[in-house]
């Protein structure tokens, strides 16, 4: 009898986990409605499937690529392994830097947390890509909003080794109430 409790505080913090998701993924729908709605804002992208694809060993075609990307670990932190020419230029970091940490250096007070976090939730669940807009922080301190665009990178046998982000930088656009 004394397992009855503990069931029921397990199925009650469930229960209010997935509302909170949902509520999180409803305010994340309105702003990602905002920037798909935006003609100047380019919302849909091709994500590299393999980490060649987003990091290619050929140095020219990873910097000519206008895609702001960036490539994490898919354990523990989700540190950063490599991005390409494009982010530097908007995050401010170069390459260099950023191996090995994490990507909370890009964040800050007005970045949507919940979001981000329930974007690699969608990801571990199986989606193959998720969205969410949030704000980021250059390495001068300066914010900017961007649409961050994730997928899985697989290895060849399909086993989930890394993620990919693609960042798109979407200005100021009208904030939607929350």
């Amino acid at each position: 009898h004394a397992a009855a409790p503990i069931k029921k505080y397990q199925f009650l913090r469930k229960l209010k986990s997935r509302l909170s998701r949902r509520r999180i993924r409803k305010e994340d729908e309105k702003l990602l409605r905002v920037a798909r709605d935006d003609a100047t804002i380019q919302t849909e992208f091709n994500l590299p499937k393999t980490l060649n694809e987003a990091l290619p060993d050929d140095k020219e075609k990873k910097n000519n690529d206008s895609r702001a990307i960036v490539v994490t670990e898919c354990t523990g932190t989700y540190n950063m392994i490599g991005c390409n020419k494009a982010w530097e230029n908007l995050c401010g970091y170069a390459e260099c830097e950023i191996v090995g940490k994490n990507s909370t250096i890009l964040q800050g007070p007005d970045s949507n947390f919940d979001g981000l976090r329930d974007a690699v939730a969608r990801l571990f669940e199986g989606e193959e890509q998720a969205s969410v807009v949030t704000t980021n922080y250059r390495k001068d301190g300066s914010r900017f909003k961007n649409l961050l665009t994730m997928g899985p990178i697989r290895n060849e046998s399909g086993k989930l080794t890394h993620f990919v982000a693609i960042l798109k930088n979407i200005g100021d656009i009208k904030e939607v109430k929350r």
